[in-house]
């Protein structure tokens, strides 16, 4: 069916800006367009008025300021996969960027439309979480900066508001060059997979291998990404070993809340996030970085 709609590409952000404040919710937002135009070919969204952002250059960056990644919102997935600075600081973002769909789509998607698409099984999200990111969400009345995982509320649910748009998203080092960072995803294939179960980990350690503290999101076990706080808990402190390894995946899988679909089981699922955790760990524990 033929679509009719408003198509805009401001040269500046406060014009977009603007465009939101005066539309608001009839506005879909065009960045990569690697989900939105699969949606509208399939005919499930209508959107009256399309904002092409793809001109707003000052959204396109990796940065280390003060202490901290900062990364644009249009910054294409093969940006951040073959950034120096990913791959140094968060290798579970670098890795996580690069089992996002094909080459084509890596080269076309952005980490902005990545996160506000909302998918369970986004590739990028769960090592956003565990590196603590922050998202910023702009309008013409001022910016909000929010927890990536408090912006996520469900399966294609933000907390967005309707004028405004994600600009950055940025995380902090602290400093701390004891971190480590890691991502596994299991899929049905090489590529053009989404995750059947996913896991992210990012912890500090100790020169004896101990973890100081450890993050663990889980990816495609719940109807958004999750925290697997008791398994957080059990490592907290500790030098992961194999008894210890095993009671953190248990931990993990029971903080699953799995679904049975045609990709796989709840049961397989959380057997996979135990399995996930494990790789991850025992890597670490050998002096991995990522």
């Amino acid at each position: 069916m033929l679509q009719r709609f408003t198509y805009l590409r401001p040269d500046r952000l406060d014009d977009a800006l603007g465009v939101l404040g005066q539309k608001g919710a009839e506005v879909k937002v065009l960045a990569g367009g690697t989900d939105l135009l699969v949606q509208m070919k399939e005919g499930s969204v209508h959107p009256p008025t399309i904002l092409d952002i793809g001109r707003l250059d000052e959204l396109r960056s990796i940065r280390l300021e003060d202490g901290s990644v900062r990364i644009g919102a249009l910054t294409t997935h093969r940006e951040i996969a073959g950034s120096d600075l990913i791959r140094r600081h968060a290798p579970a973002l670098a890795e996580g960027a690069s089992r996002v769909g094909s080459p084509q789509i890596r080269h076309r998607a952005t980490i902005g439309g990545n996160l506000v698409n909302a998918s369970p099984a986004a590739d990028t999200v769960p090592p956003l979480v565990v590196l603590g990111a922050e998202v910023c969400a702009s309008s013409a009345r001022g910016d909000r900066r929010l927890a990536v995982e408090d912006f996520l509320k469900g399966p294609g649910e933000t907390v967005l508001r309707p004028d405004e748009l994600v600009t950055e998203l940025r995380f902090s080092l602290n400093g701390d060059e004891r971190m480590v960072s890691r991502y596994e995803k299991f899929g049905t294939r090489n590529a053009l997979s989404i995750a059947v179960t996913s896991v992210a980990a990012a912890a500090a350690r100790e020169p004896d291998g101990r973890l100081a503290w450890v993050r663990i999101a889980l990816g495609s076990v719940g109807p958004t990404v999750l925290r697997a706080g008791e398994a957080e808990k059990l490592l907290a402190g500790e030098r992961p070993g194999e008894e210890l390894i095993d009671r953190a995946g248990r931990a993990a899988a029971a903080a699953c809340r799995p679904i049975d679909d045609v990709r796989g089981s709840a049961w397989y699922r959380r057997q996979l996030t135990a399995a996930l955790l494990a790789r991850i760990l025992r890597n670490w524990a050998e002096g991995g970085r990522g």
